[in-house]
């Protein structure tokens, strides 16, 4: 990836660039969606609670951190929000490619086919596959984190997952919940 660099000439440079840093200040505070707050104050908590046995369809907002990974614009794998800038997924959806421009993160879908007004769709900034992933056993560390270009917006349909304190300890016997899509076709990936 390039970068560029802008050379400051002329008279309107330092008012221009006094502008673009407030605009870059700015932004985020101005187009913060409901709620408010950082990912730690909101994770977790979604609109709508309730419980789905049996692979059934969940009410939409149940679970706003789900996310849809797509690979040149196809659906391969779920994911999940864990922060503003980041999401993770599972590190055998990208035994294609690492190339962060395959890659683009639906977030906001209750149904894959069917955006509405809260459905987003984020361009990858960054790749980044466990290093041991298949190394010492089959499927072994099946994590991959991918940075977004720009931060999300949390709102009611898009929220994050919490992610336990490295000194968490799950009591015996807890129960999980685990979200996705599902296989989507019967030979495709799940």
């Amino acid at each position: 990836m390039g970068s560029a660099r802008a050379e400051g000439s002329g008279p309107g440079w330092q008012g221009a660039c006094v502008l673009a840093t407030a605009l870059l200040w700015l932004c985020p505070l101005l187009l913060r969606a409901e709620p408010e707050g950082t990912a730690a104050d909101v994770c977790g908590k979604p609109a709508v609670t309730g419980k789905i046995f049996g692979g059934q369809n969940a009410p939409d907002r149940r679970w706003p951190w789900q996310a849809s990974l797509l690979y040149h614009g196809k659906h391969i794998c779920g994911a999940a929000l864990i922060d503003a800038y980041w999401v993770i997924s599972a590190a055998h959806c990208f035994q294609k490619s690492h190339e962060p421009s395959d890659y683009q993160v639906l977030l906001g879908y209750h149904q894959l086919q069917h955006p509405t007004e809260h459905s987003r769709q984020m361009t990858v900034y960054r790749v980044i596959v466990h290093n041991d992933f298949n190394k010492r056993y089959y499927m072994g560390s099946d994590i991959a984190l991918l940075q977004l270009h720009l931060s999300v917006n949390f709102t009611s349909h898009i929220l994050p997952a919490c992610l336990p304190g490295p000194t968490m300890k799950l009591p015996l016997h807890s129960s999980c919940w685990i979200t996705g899509w599902g296989m989507i076709t019967e030979d495709g990936p799940a």
